[in-house]
């Protein structure tokens, strides 16, 4: 057996920033708490591994996203042999490990791989009703992953290499409902202790700038509690939790691209200043293009649209869309066209020269992705 690791389709360096911006399921956004609660301990890693799919599908439309374990630690900052020593619920042998065909998901890495594709992430909110005395909990449930490949050589089992297929709604959100962020700068605002924290708020507040623009508005007056909520901040005494969440937000505003003033105040009916003023600093953003956006996203529709032409009888069937889609032989040139055509209606009424280039490279490395043949896997 001869594996090796594909990586994730080039992108030329004049395109990096287009993408830097990775969108987010708007859904995990609003309940960034949900994951904590559901995750606990491994909640950090399991944020980290769904920033690290949507970053990949982004690049790599039309297959599986083949990586080894140092691929993704390389990117998201970890060492790998922590993320493959045994989980340390397993370490007693009073619970085993989930396992499937005579295969363990036992090591830290792997076992949060399995709680992604096999528990829904329950997502909640609390809505207000007509009647003023009552309230209304609404439950949604998004699965994340779909299908896992784990590879291996049986005479090197530590080397392995995985694939991913992402769960249709995560899919279909990051192309309709979604809020970016920078990749650069969610790692970037991370410090080893509260790593977790930070990069949860700084989520939270990447999210809420790109809700300001579309308001028309740069002051932001977040609830206090929710803050802390979101950072995991629970010292009890308020005074305390003002002074952690003042030294996140702090690092967040002096070390990402999200520009802001912080202000505490007294708002009505408080003996204290437990009220926060956000003013964010909105005239030079580095926020993703839209023709890249319009290019992105007329993209995939294309594609879902030539499906459905060809195969009426299982139009809104997703799981064979995503089989037409990722397999790289079948309708090869009717891709390739659609790719093309996208590309012209999306960037060719446009003169930027600079643009342009980038762009075109940016496109050849999309149709030189579908043309590649994908690894060998025995």
């Amino acid at each position: 057996m001869n594996l090796k690791s594909e990586s994730i389709a080039f992108i030329p360096n004049n395109a990096q920033e287009w993408l830097d911006r990775v969108r987010l399921d708007r859904n995990l956004f609003y309940n960034l708490p949900d994951i904590q609660r559901n995750f606990k301990e491994d909640a950090t890693l399991a944020r980290d591994i769904i920033i690290f799919l949507a970053h990949s599908y982004k690049t790599d439309l039309f297959g599986y996203t083949n990586f080894a374990i140092n691929d993704f630690c390389k990117l998201m900052g970890y060492k790998s042999p922590n993320l493959q020593k045994t989980h340390p619920i397993f370490e007693t042998g009073m619970i085993k490990p989930p396992t499937l065909l005579g295969h363990e998901f036992k090591s830290v890495f792997e076992y949060t791989l399995y709680r992604l594709a096999a528990n829904n992430i329950p997502l909640s909110r609390i809505e207000k009703t007509q009647i003023p005395s009552m309230k209304e909990l609404n439950v949604s449930f998004v699965q994340i992953i779909s299908d896992i490949r784990v590879s291996y050589n049986v005479n090197r089992p530590q080397k392995r290499f995985y694939s991913f297929k992402l769960g249709r709604g995560f899919v279909e959100n990051l192309m309709s409902f979604y809020v970016t962020l920078s990749l650069k700068d969610y790692l970037r605002v991370a410090s080893n202790k509260n790593s977790g924290r930070i990069k949860n708020l700084y989520i939270y507040l990447a999210g809420m700038q790109n809700v300001l623009i579309y308001n028309s508005t740069n002051v932001l007056t977040p609830n206090f509690d929710f803050l802390c909520e979101i950072a995991n901040i629970e010292d009890q005494l308020p005074k305390h939790r003002k002074f952690i969440l003042h030294k996140y937000l702090k690092n967040i505003a002096e070390h990402s691209d999200l520009k802001f003033q912080i202000e505490f105040f007294t708002d009505k009916g408080q003996k204290q200043a437990y009220s926060i003023r956000l003013t964010f600093d909105l005239t030079q953003l580095p926020l993703e293009g839209n023709k890249k956006n319009l290019f992105f996203k007329l993209l995939n529709e294309r594609l879902r649209q030539a499906f459905d032409d060809q195969f009426p009888q299982y139009v809104d069937n997703f799981e064979l869309f995503q089989k037409w889609l990722t397999n790289r032989e079948y309708d090869k040139e009717l891709k390739d066209r659609i790719i093309r055509d996208v590309y012209k209606a999306s960037f060719m009424s446009e003169h930027d020269k600079s643009e342009d280039l980038s762009l075109q490279e940016l496109l050849d490395s999309y149709i030189q992705n579908l043309n590649e043949e994908k690894p060998s896997e025995s």
